[in-house]
């Protein structure tokens, strides 16, 4: 099988450009308004300076700087739209039918301003086929890894519901299409973006041949969910790992829940595929997390390994959240030349890294409780 690094992009998805008020909604325009006047100040600096987080500068940046990135043997490609068998298998027909009734407006579906403008249909079923695309490529033979840059993100996503810039859940309509269509019947989700996906944990909670391991920002942080004691129901019992942070946690503390927790549950679990929800806003530029792109090239080398050791290297990282176009450029970059057998630079180290203690107290929860994977 090829070593080569397969990259998923489409210009498409920059047409998702969701901007302005909804009508429709004015008590939700209120609230943004309001929110708005307290961040800038007043509502004219508001509307000098505000533009929707979720903008199409997030991928052109990431294009470009994957563009000007040395690795050779990285290969573009363009995904097709999932449709609506692949959307069905973990969307409900109520909420396709919606996001599909979008096609040419431009609207608001939640007061946490997720919208569409009138091409974000078309970008959003592009998202959630890049997974799949790039998996039916592996599947085939054609490379181990992929990396698909994609918008709008997903993992917010529930099975009837969009929210949190989220239309589509990428990440597990690509699951569930691992499963239902090629074969690989244990998946393992991995979300190392700053949110908690709500979304993927909801929609395979009580499933027990998907494993899900979860770093993000403890609550009430967006979207206020994630706790530890999360972990799963029915068949689906621990096969949900949260590993709730708290704010200013930075590389040491994200390494130490993989090599000590994600690693584990992994080795225990044997997935035959390792997806990755790869959102680069735990970087220290969207002031929350203190992440830089020396610890997104470490875990990007802790899941390969894991894929090399356990389903012959077939991993797909996609992307999710990350606001600041400088660190999302160098983060994508930084995964994409580590996929791509580029050397891993040393790590920048926070000693007094106060997720550690967090990292401790979920091992502690989460160890005893490892499922092996399902007979």
């Amino acid at each position: 099988m090829s070593d080569k690094v397969l990259l998923y992009y489409d210009e498409a998805m920059l047409g998702h450009n969701p901007t302005g008020w909804d009508p429709a909604h004015p008590e939700w325009t209120a609230a943004v308004q309001a929110l708005l006047r307290a961040q800038y100040g007043s509502e004219e600096e508001a509307a000098r300076r505000w533009v929707h987080p979720e903008r199409p500068t997030r991928l052109s940046v990431v294009r470009d700087a994957l563009l000007e990135a040395t690795a050779t043997n990285a290969e573009w490609r363009h995904p097709r739209p999932a449709g609506p068998v692949e959307l069905g298998r973990v969307h409900s027909q109520e909420h396709i039918t919606l996001i599909e009734a979008l096609a040419g407006r431009a609207c608001w579906l939640d007061r946490d301003t997720t919208a569409v403008s009138p091409e974000s249909v078309q970008a959003a079923k592009l998202a959630a086929g890049s997974g799949v695309t790039a998996l039916e490529a592996i599947a085939a033979g054609d490379a181990r890894r992929a990396f698909c840059c994609v918008r709008p993100p997903g993992h917010h996503a529930l099975a009837e519901r969009a929210m949190g810039f989220c239309l589509y859940n990428n990440v597990a309509v690509t699951a569930a299409h691992a499963q239902a269509a090629l074969g690989m019947e244990r998946v393992l989700i991995i979300d190392w973006d700053l949110h908690h996906g709500n979304g993927t944990q909801d929609i395979f909670y009580p499933i027990n041949d998907v494993l899900l391991c979860d770093t993000h920002c403890s609550a009430p942080f967006y979207p206020g969910t994630g706790q530890i004691e999360q972990t799963g129901t029915g068949a689906g019992t621990n096969r949900t790992l949260n590993v709730p942070l708290p704010v200013g946690s930075g590389n040491t503390a994200l390494i130490a829940a993989f090599e000590q927790l994600f690693v584990l549950a992994a080795l225990v679990f044997e997935p035959r595929v390792i997806l990755v929800s790869a959102g680069f806003d735990c970087h220290y530029l969207d002031r929350t997390f203190t992440m830089d792109a020396t610890g997104f090239r470490h875990l990007t080398r802790i899941v390969m390994d894991l894929a090399d050791r356990l389903c012959d290297g077939r991993l797909v990282l996609m992307m999710e959240g990350g606001y600041n176009a400088e660190s999302l450029a160098g983060c994508a970059r930084a995964c994409v030349e580590t996929l791509a057998g580029g050397p891993l630079p040393g790590l920048v180290r926070q000693d007094d890294d106060p997720g550690l203690a967090a990292v401790a107290d979920a091992v502690a929860y989460h160890a005893p409780r490892l499922a092996p994977k399902p007979t």
